[in-house]
């Protein structure tokens, strides 16, 4: 009978469209909300069961519902879990992607350097990483991906779950001319697959010489973060000093 929502708009819209709209009470809890309407949920768990839902993922996947979760169990609150539409493992099914384990970063940070230093740390470890990103940020993704590794393996998709949803899988150099020239609207997700991709360390190295000198780090100190590049320090050393 009551309900918390992310947008109470489009809760509404979907019980009508399931027919099962009668007098519940639908009660905002966004991620503005969540903390600020737990006194909402205090007093409608006294009446009986209260439900929570998100508009059009999973409550806690970078979605509010993980701080009404704690609290709840904090107040000796039962959870029961209704599985819904989750676009992350949605995407994992329709890539085409065969693999056990993978980095989820959420949405990608705003920071164009700090989304490229996310991208970076995945190719060079080898692995997979899967993020969100907006409509209005997606070609700045796809720039990036297609001057700094134009050959790693991508799978970019958008409105998943819905009758437009469409993917894009291929070497990044393949895919970005349909992207750039495609429509952008809706939620996308994303896949950087680097588990193949052949790492070009001489051109690792030079650029975190060249950012390491561009800091103003001295010699000394490129000698001992060296390490922490996975950069041996001699050679890290003669390309710092040759800049």
């Amino acid at each position: 009978s009551v309900i918390l929502c992310e947008d109470t708009r489009v809760t509404k819209s979907l019980l009508n469209r399931l027919g099962i709209l009668s007098d519940q009470q639908l009660f905002r809890m966004d991620q503005y909300q969540e903390k600020r309407s737990f006194s909402s949920f205090d007093r409608a768990i006294v009446l009986g069961d209260v439900a929570y839902v998100t508009d059009a993922g999973s409550p806690g996947v970078s979605d509010p519902g993980a701080s009404l979760i704690a609290y709840a169990r904090e107040q000796g609150v039962s959870i029961k879990i209704v599985p819904g539409p989750s676009s992350l493992t949605a995407f994992i099914s329709g890539c085409g992607r065969l693999f056990s384990e993978f980095y989820f970063g959420g949405f990608l940070p705003r920071k164009v350097t700090d989304m490229g230093r996310a991208m970076d740390r995945i190719i060079e470890l080898a692995s997979i990483g899967i993020w969100f990103e907006s409509p209005k940020r997606i070609m700045t993704v796809a720039d990036y991906l297609f001057k700094q590794w134009p050959e790693v393996i991508v799978v970019f998709a958008k409105e998943l779950t819905k009758p437009y949803e469409t993917f894009f899988c291929g070497k990044m150099s393949d895919v970005y001319s349909t992207i750039h020239s495609g429509d952008h609207r809706g939620e996308w997700v994303l896949m950087v697959d680097a588990r193949e991709h052949l790492l070009d360390y001489s051109e690792y190295r030079q650029r975190v010489a060249k950012t390491m000198k561009d800091v103003g780090l001295s010699a000394k100190q490129v000698k001992a973060m060296a390490p922490l590049f996975d950069c041996p320090k001699n050679e890290l050393y003669d390309i710092f000093q040759a800049l």
